[in-house]
């Protein structure tokens, strides 16, 4: 009984924890955007989603968007409860490990060079190799550079490097230790189109498929584009920016940063963003769908696509966690109205005063 409690104890911990750095940031941001008071907002949210009055979420995106909707999910409410349901966090954990992606012999992914696992070395096939060999094989890949990558949690493109072979020599030996996890590939040569978008990084697509049933749908899409000198397209250094794409593959309007900061062209270029068409986008949302297919267990997935120069997509990784909600929204709209009802009315769900939504299934699962 006693460890039960305990375990429900640290559950409401984190969910304040999550609520709390949420609305912390969504704080920060309305600061910044043109925030219109909307009577009766509060009271409409509320009964949109069983008692959840915070409005805030709902007027960010609307400033920065310019779309009013009931719909917007505010994003503690996301994570703590709709994310929580889809992806029950002990089915997730195999696969926040990049090094776990090439078991699932997909066609799609980026080559890989060897790999750091606990701190002791691997190539492609999983089989043990000392340094000597790892570098034999990375000299022979002709490669000028290549890409490291921590195998788990890159979020914004975090430690990322592109090495040439000199500095991976060094680099390897350092990360020799207990609890180090990286993956070395080759680099992705994007199709020429995508590379028109800011030739310094590999603009990629991130993609949400959620399963309802036998179904597996695309959510949403934008594309995120690189800026200023960056190697990496990821929006949380600041500088690069998401735009919406449309089902036919071409960007919406309006393309948004960080910080939900609204743009009608490149920074960098100046061209406009609207009405410009992705490559093999059709193809890309096709690849994740079939892909979802063979992850059963869990329900909302994130991937970020690059198209190849041949205009084949390539998978650089997928996240089932935390799929920048936000984001999706600010872009597209409030592109979870078609699932609001079915995942939320799944079981009970709580407000807790001082620590916000929290999913009624922890209780299940720790009681269990």
């Amino acid at each position: 009984m006693l460890s039960t409690r305990v375990r429900w104890a640290e559950r409401l911990l984190g969910s304040a924890i999550i609520a709390r750095r949420c609305r912390q940031r969504i704080r920060k941001l309305s600061r910044e955007l043109p925030i219109v008071e909307q009577p009766g907002l509060s009271r409409a949210v509320s009964r949109r989603f069983d008692g959840y009055s915070c409005d805030l979420w709902h007027k960010v995106y609307a400033a920065a968007s310019g779309r009013h909707c009931i719909d917007y999910v505010p994003e503690d409410l996301f994570v703590n409860v709709f994310e929580n349901r889809l992806n029950p966090r002990k089915r997730k954990e195999l696969y926040k490990d990049k090094n776990h992606y090439d078991r699932l012999n997909w066609s799609c992914l980026p080559e890989t060079i060897f790999r750091i696992i606990n701190g002791r070395m691997f190539d492609k096939s999983y089989q043990l190799i000392d340094v000597a060999s790892a570098l034999k094989i990375a000299r022979k890949s002709g490669l000028e550079e290549f890409v490291v990558k921590p195998a788990r949690d890159t979020g914004g493109g975090s430690r990322v490097s592109f090495l040439p072979f000199d500095e991976l020599a060094t680099f390897i030996p350092s990360e020799l230790k207990e609890q180090s996890d990286w993956i070395i590939q080759h680099p992705v040569v994007q199709h020429e189109v995508m590379a028109a978008l800011h030739p310094h990084a590999v603009n990629t697509i991130r993609i949400v498929t959620i399963r309802m049933g036998a179904a597996i749908f695309v959510v949403s899409a934008f594309v995120r584009i690189g800026a200023g000198t960056s190697r990496v397209d990821n929006l949380t250094p600041g500088k690069g920016i998401g735009v919406g794409v449309q089902g036919d593959g071409r960007l919406r309007k309006y393309g948004y940063n960080l910080r939900y900061k609204r743009f009608t062209k490149h920074p960098d270029y100046g061209y406009e963003v609207e009405g410009f068409e992705l490559p093999s986008f059709d193809a890309a949302q096709r690849t994740c769908i079939s892909l979802h297919q063979t992850i059963p267990e869990l329900d909302l997935i994130s991937w970020d696509v690059a198209i190849g120069h041949d205009g084949h997509p390539i998978v650089l990784e997928f996240n089932v966690r935390r799929p920048d909600i936000g984001h999706s929204q600010v872009c597209n709209g409030p592109v979870l109205t078609p699932f609001i009802d079915a995942v939320l009315a799944r079981r009970k769900w709580h407000m807790i005063p001082g620590i916000g939504a929290i999913d009624e299934v922890d209780a299940d699962a720790i009681a269990a």
